[in-house]
């Protein structure tokens, strides 16, 4: 373990670049969903299906496009490492400041070929709790269910590597 002056604050600003490329995508898939409803007659006989699988792509991935415009112009760091703990303002669903003595340990799990960090956490209920909306309390639920912890972070709308994150936050975690 390497050691680092107590005093240091790891800001890791977020990637505009990442976000761009990702917002890019977003704006396809809306398309697609759109092209999607307009021509559901050309897929058979399930019209109704067709027709909800375009509202769906195109009512999520439009809410994904505003969030990420929105993060374009946000002059926050996308993650902050401190003594005090980590403050994630990566995602639509970050869960803002963890304070160490919350941090139980760390976890990487691979979904959809995309790496998370599940930050394991003393009181997984109080972190789904505080989230700002039912969705992103519905989302820290299944992650707590399904991988152990409501807290994930990721490095996609970060600039820095993956590896990276995960190295920085188990070195500054003190006692773990």
């Amino acid at each position: 373990m390497q050691t680092h002056n107590p005093l240091d604050i790891v800001e890791i600003p977020l990637s505009k670049t990442k976000m761009a490329l990702t917002l890019s995508g977003s704006a396809v898939l809306v398309a697609a969903g759109i092209w999607v409803m307009s021509n559901a007659h050309k897929f058979g006989s399930s019209h109704l299906l067709i027709t909800t699988i375009g509202i769906v792509c195109t009512v999520f991935f439009g809410i994904v496009a505003l969030y990420i415009v929105s993060k374009l112009f946000d002059a926050r760091p996308g993650m902050i490492i401190d003594n005090d703990g980590l403050t994630d303002n990566s995602s639509m669903f970050a869960v803002g400041f963890v304070p160490w003595e919350d941090v139980l340990g760390f976890n990487v799990v691979n979904v959809a070929s995309q790496k998370f960090i599940m930050v394991l956490v003393d009181d997984p209920d109080g972190y789904i709790r505080r989230q700002p909306n039912a969705l992103a309390r519905r989302t820290a639920s299944l992650n707590y269910k399904m991988y152990g912890s409501p807290v994930a972070v990721t490095s996609n709308a970060l600039k820095t590597k993956f590896d990276d994150l995960y190295n920085v936050l188990k070195e500054r975690r003190p006692n773990l």
